[in-house]
């Protein structure tokens, strides 16, 4: 049942299983359903949105140590909660509008292909917490660029 429960978490109810950018898909899903949660009132409670950060992130490295474990496979490219993670990162003290979800989704794929440093030490942690480490600060990375793009725009 734990290795189940985790499979589900960790693949982001099977994104992850979705052949060709699994991390693509889940960024877009996450993306996605950031959206349809706050288009009806164009407002983000940053309160719950740094709440519902701590709990994807928390699950994230729990469900990705058991996968981890379990597969024998240090960094397994089907979990995809950590991208999930990285995703409402991008998106943290920002305001809400359809440009800032497409740029921060762009920008946060970018910082998680391209792995600047530190970003791919970060992967070198281990298990749970190095894979979601690295897409976390990816999310960061991405959250910072597209607060400068909205001071100058």
């Amino acid at each position: 049942m734990k290795n189940r429960l985790a499979f589900i978490i960790g693949t982001v109810f099977y994104i992850g299983r979705i052949p060709g950018a699994p991390g693509t898909y889940a960024s877009i899903a996450a993306s996605l359903a950031f959206y349809l949660i706050h288009a009806p009132s164009h407002w983000v409670r940053p309160e719950l949105h740094v709440s519902a950060i701590c709990l994807v992130t928390f699950a994230g490295i729990l469900a990705s140590d058991v996968i981890s474990r379990s597969t024998g496979i240090e960094d397994p490219q089907f979990v995809v909660i950590d991208e999930v993670a990285g995703q409402l990162i991008a998106f943290l003290f920002l305001p809400f509008g359809i440009v800032n979800l497409i740029l921060g989704t762009l920008f946060f794929r970018l910082f998680d292909i391209w792995k600047p440093f530190p970003i791919r030490r970060l992967e070198s942690l281990g298990r749970g917490v190095g894979v979601m480490a690295d897409d976390v600060l990816a999310g960061v990375y991405a959250n910072l660029l597209l607060h400068a793009v909205n001071v100058v725009l």
